[in-house]
């Protein structure tokens, strides 16, 4: 039976911007992106500072400035964000040979035959989930 870890990055493309460097003058406040749609500019990401603010992909930006003063916005890079997904998925190979990038935000690990060498499917998800976290990514895993 085939044995696949989902790894889930809800927060990549705005983790990716944070590990750039990425905040205001006064520090670590929340911080989107944003994207064009028609005639206005919506959200595209949140991080979890401005999720927890109320803000969420798809809002307008005007009104999520109008929410959250100090605002962090960049621009969103899709491009940037998939190969940086490709990448992590190459990363992810330390765990299985067969790795693959899913959208925007998620990699398919297929670790069929290869958990045992980690201590079991268990020991593997707080392997890769710990390794992820240190790197500044918050990610979510099952099998």
């Amino acid at each position: 039976m085939r044995r696949v870890v989902s790894l889930w990055l809800p927060r990549f493309a705005t983790d990716r911007l944070r590990k750039q460097g990425v905040s205001s003058p006064e520090g670590d406040g929340p911080l989107v992106t944003s994207t064009q749609d028609g005639n206005r500019l919506v959200l595209a990401a949140a991080d979890a500072v401005a999720a927890e603010s109320g803000l969420s992909p798809g809002m307008t930006l005007a009104q999520a400035r109008a929410m959250v003063p100090g605002l962090i916005v960049c621009p969103a890079d899709p491009e940037g964000d998939a190969a940086a997904l490709r990448r992590l998925a190459g990363w992810c190979l330390r765990y299985a040979p067969l790795t693959s990038a899913d959208s925007l935000d998620g990699v398919w690990i297929d670790v069929t035959g290869s958990a045992h060498l980690f201590g079991g499917e268990g020991r593997l998800l707080r392997d890769l989930l710990g390794r992820l976290a240190g790197q500044g990514l918050t990610a979510r895993a099952a099998i």
